[in-house]
């Protein structure tokens, strides 16, 4: 396949961006501390009651482990992508802290998708929400009953711009959102998209409802 035929296959992609450092340094500082306790108290103190090294290592290697893996994951969050090519919804999503812990990659076609939208993320958990207090996700909901939150490090605009070339892709999808009132141009944007995405949205129409696409 040329490299034309594969850039014609690819309808959007999206990269994350980072929207905030609070979290990833509370995450690196704990990560740090964990890790220097652990070589303090075994390969300097040395403590030699089997039990007490048992306690050491489960209340150390525990956060190491957790912390370690968060600050891991957040180092890696650039990898992450939301892409719509040929008919397929290709995705690497990492989770925040409260969103889950193990990071989400996968494809699925579009038209299996029944249900979509953009959900804002509870700041609850996290300190750098509590400034981007709209900062949402995508939640896919598909007809086998899988159900996927991804985007969590994804600008707002592009995923938007992600739910608008579907909704004009697939139209069969429902398309839902509670981020309307933060979004008061969606109407005009939609306009845009669409006329990208027409000839791609008119081809897909003659695919059969729930007909799993593969590549040959």
């Amino acid at each position: 396949m040329s490299e034309e035929e594969k850039n014609e296959e690819m309808i959007l992609r999206k990269q994350p961006t980072r929207y905030g450092w609070i979290d990833f340094s509370i995450n690196l500082v704990f990560s740090i501390i964990m890790i220097t306790s652990f070589v303090i108290f075994i390969f300097i103190e040395k403590p030699e009651d089997t039990t007490v090294l048992a306690t050491v290592i489960v209340i150390t290697i525990l956060p190491i482990l957790i912390f370690g893996n968060r600050t891991l994951k957040e180092l890696l969050y650039k990898r992450d992508y939301i892409s719509i090519k040929d008919r397929m919804i290709l995705f690497r999503s990492t989770p925040l802290f409260f969103t889950g812990l193990r990071v989400k990659k996968g494809e699925f076609p579009i038209h299996e998708v029944r249900r979509y939208g953009m959900i804002k993320i509870p700041r609850k958990f996290s300190l750098d929400l509590w400034k981007y207090k709209t900062k949402a996700m995508i939640v896919f909901s598909l007809r086998d009953g899988r159900d996927f939150l991804i985007g969590e490090y994804i600008d707002n605009e592009d995923l938007v711009e992600i739910c608008l070339t579907i909704k004009n892709i697939y139209p069969k999808a429902s398309f839902r959102t509670n981020l309307s009132k933060e979004y008061p141009d969606l109407a005009e944007k939609e306009k845009e998209i669409a006329a990208k995405t027409k000839k791609k949205g008119k081809d897909l129409k003659k695919e059969p409802e729930g007909t799993i696409y593969r590549k040959k």
